[in-house]
């Protein structure tokens, strides 16, 4: 075999069949010989060499289960995941007429790789492992998919002789199919052995770990298509395992309603199940530390660690395996005092979770726009009860950015799909110590979200003012979200002038908790009273806020230190109640349930489109801190009492009616659905309709109207069920007919068909709504 000896080369041999590497700064050349380019290296093989031979160089012998090149990676431990187990034994058992693709998925660190070389095992001892490849990124041979379908080829030929004549012609009829495209390559290896081929006596079972790790994503849907392909056309018989983590990209492959005749998805859980199979690894592998470092002459107590310390690692691991097989590799080392060890963990202490802090930066740095990144993480931790799109109003952000932003983070976060937005599910985190690596500077590096830039931009109040304009639900989330950040740093003058602003104190106001204890302006207040010297002039305007929502039922004065109550006096004092805007909240507030209080007062507000500082006044009517809204109402309602203040019940319904459809007037210019419900239809059609309210109506855009609520209602099902509610519809076109005089035929019409269209748009969502909740 000549070389050219003008510049020096390295020949290396390595692997099955003598691989012969070429490493030189000219080209060699060979006599009777074919290069191949796998991976990389330049593999050369003689003419006359057979196609096993050519196929064996190309074999990643450390992505095989039981290689010895592999780095250890354990099985499920005794005792554990054996449901899961039995859910693979049965599935590979079956014998449908095609091959089928089970797709086990879960977070990051929860046991699939454990589980894939448990069952890829167990396969192997019942002679139906057909092959395994095992993906590690950033490995020359298991990180790509140029070594995938070589090494599970050659692994059939070993398990099924009757596929080698078969699968060496492929190879030898194309001495270049290495360096082919996957769908070629499939085709040699997965197909056509499979037409030729007698009967292999059972089906062979392939295992592939770790899909979602191989380099090149696009492969990774090419490869999963092509499988879906194969094994629906009846050319292959195929049992393929695959495992990977629940990331969305395969999701949209493997989940896709077409595929389902084919493919199963089975998700690893964090259930009941799975923290008792880790509490039984945590006390088995304690007792085994126990056992070697009690002989080595380290003293340990009798219980040691103890079920209460077992208890709380059980809880920090959230359900995964990862954390439990960090912990007790840490702990079980031979030149340490486990009883020091497991101290380190306890407190936290970094340099015990490195394996884990390692993973989670793997899955952390590749995700671009890091700056955006940080913020939407911060605001996860922060708060921790906003789903994506409550985060991109927090920071002020294009709706869908968080989506785009968590896309690759799947795997150590729980992010609801788009189609579950409805159900408002907040973000979650898989893992309890990813939380704790985040906000660790030691451990996350330029990665930590506790910096004070962070928190100071999100308790700027700027997020939480003027986000009337979505649902009240998610008005109350955004708004817990600010106060909980608020209050989880120490109070400063730079923060002040945001509880200053009314529209916070409103949103605060209006998110008021039924129990005093509870309530955001109690905590507040106690917050504001930390710091030294203490603001009073603005610890009493949150005193006032307090006491208007919860005064009325109980005299309670929250700060003795903050000044003299307010002068006394009493109900009949009318001076305190003539601002217009005070007496039609007041006025209109009296037609409304008395049972509905504080919850009564947010609605007047919204339709009225008042804050709350216009109630302020009452705090002046009893000076005793205790405001008796009853009271105020049963002056209101007597004439004598309150003279020129006087209006009669059917004028106020007006009033209500008249704001109600200005109401509805706003939603088609602003989308401000919080003025908007079904009790204010009510109200509406207590009044008697009159020329004026029918004109009102007839002029609404009401196509425009339902336009606006349907997708709001799209959006968020669960929070507007009353918005499309094709009953209020019903409820106004009677309302309508109630007159001295006929409504306009045409305005009649016009809501006829408005309310089929959302009878149509309802019945539709109940279907949708319906067929997630199955899936």
């Amino acid at each position: 075999m000549p070389l050219d000896w003008d510049r020096p080369v390295r020949i290396q041999t390595q692997g099955i069949g003598g691989v012969v590497s070429i490493e030189g700064a000219r080209a060699v050349q060979f006599q009777n010989s074919t290069f191949n380019n796998v991976a990389g290296n330049m593999n050369v093989s003689n003419i006359g060499e057979s196609g096993l031979d050519i196929l064996s160089r190309a074999v990643s012998l450390d992505a095989i289960h039981d290689s010895a090149e592999r780095p250890a990676d354990p099985s499920c431990h005794p005792g554990t995941r054996e449901a899961i187990l039995d859910v693979l034994d049965r599935w590979s058992s079956e014998q449908p007429e095609d091959g089928t693709i089970l797709w086990l998925h879960g977070c990051a660190g929860i046991g699939k790789s454990a589980i894939a070389q448990q069952f890829a095992a167990s396969c192997h001892s019942r002679g139906q492992l057909g092959g395994s490849f095992f993906f590690k990124r950033g490995s020359a041979s298991c990180g790509t998919w140029r070594n995938l379908l070589p090494t599970l080829a050659y692994q059939l030929t070993i398990a099924f002789p009757q596929l080698a004549p078969m699968i060496q012609r492929a190879v030898e009829t194309d001495r270049l199919i290495l360096g082919k495209g996957m769908r070629q390559q499939l085709e040699k290896f997965l197909v056509q052995p499979f037409r030729d081929a007698p009967s292999l006596g059972s089906r062979p079972i392939l295992v592939i770990d770790g899909l979602d790790e191989c380099e090149d994503r696009g492969a990774q849907t090419t490869f999963l298509r092509s499988l879906l392909d194969i094994l629906r056309s009846g050319d292959s018989p195929l049992h393929i395992l695959v495992c990977s983590r629940s990331e969305p990209h395969l999701r949209e492959v493997l989940e896709n309603p077409d595929n389902l005749d084919v493919c199963r998805g089975l998700e690893i859980q964090r259930d009941k199940s799975a923290y008792a199979d880790i509490r039984q690894y945590f006390a088995q592998e304690f007792s085994r530390i126990y056992r070697i470092h009690s002989s080595r002459g380290v003293p340990l107590a009798d219980d040691w660690p103890g079920r209460n310390i077992i208890e709380h690692l059980v809880k920090r691991s959230s359900g995964t395996f990862i954390y439990a097989s960090t912990v007790l590799r840490y702990v079980d080392d031979e030149y340490s005092h486990p009883e020091e060890r497991l101290a380190a963990v306890l407190t936290l202490d970094p340099a015990s979770l490195t394996t884990l802090d390692d993973l989670y930066l793997q899955i952390i740095s590749p995700i671009p726009n890091k700056p955006i990144l940080i913020r939407v993480l911060h605001a996860i931790l922060a708060t921790r009860d906003l789903d994506p799109e409550e985060i991109d109003l927090a920071l002020h952000m294009r709706r869908g950015t968080s989506r785009v932003v968590l896309r690759g983070l799947h795997a150590v976060l729980q992010v609801a799909s788009v189609r579950a937005i409805g159900l408002r599910k907040p973000v979650d985190l898989f893992h309890a110590s990813f939380g704790d690596f985040l906000v660790d500077p030691q451990r996350s590096s330029s990665f930590c979200v506790s910096a004070e830039n962070l928190q100071s931009a999100f308790t700027s109040g700027k997020s939480f003012i003027g986000t009337r304009t979505v649902t009240l639900i998610q008005n109350r989330t955004l708004t817990s979200a600010f106060v909980a950040a608020l209050l989880s740093v120490p109070p400063s003058d730079n923060l002040f002038p945001v509880l200053r602003n009314v529209d916070v104190q409103h949103e605060v106001y209006c998110n008021s908790a039924i129990e005093p204890k509870f309530s955001d302006a109690y905590r507040i207040v106690k917050w504001l009273e930390g710091y030294s010297p203490r603001p009073l002039d603005l610890i009493m305007i949150w005193v006032d806020l307090f006491k208007l929502t919860f005064g009325f039922q109980l005299p309670i004065r929250l700060s003795p230190q903050t000044g003299e109550d307010y002068p006394p006096g009493s109900v009949s004092h009318q001076e305190y109640i003539q601002s217009l805007d005070l007496l039609s909240a007041l006025r209109i507030s009296t037609v409304l349930p008395p049972n509905t209080r504080v919850l009564s007062r947010r609605k007047v507000l919204d339709l009225l489109a008042l804050k709350w500082d216009v109630f302020v006044p009452l705090l002046k009517v009893t000076g005793t801190g205790l405001v008796d809204l009853a009271a105020i109402h049963d002056f209101l309602k007597d004439p004598e009492k309150c003279g020129a203040l006087f209006m009669s019940p059917n004028e106020i319904l007006r009033l209500a009616a008249v704001h109600c459809i200005r109401g509805m007037w706003d939603i088609t210019r602003t989308k401000d659905f919080f003025k908007f419900n079904l009790e204010w239809i009510s109200i509406l059609c207590r009044c008697k309709p009159d020329d004026v309210l029918r004109d009102a109506l007839t002029d609404l855009d009401l196509a425009q109207l339902c336009s606006t609520l349907q997708l709001d209602q799209e959006y968020h099902l669960e929070c507007h069920s009353d918005f499309m509610n094709p009953k209020w519809f019903g409820k106004i076109i009677e309302w309508m007919h109630t007159g001295d005089s006929d409504p306009p035929p045409q305005l009649i019409r016009s809501w006829e068909q408005q309310k089929k269209a959302v009878e149509e748009c309802c019945a539709r969502l109940q279907r949708e709504t319906a067929d997630s909740e199955d899936e």
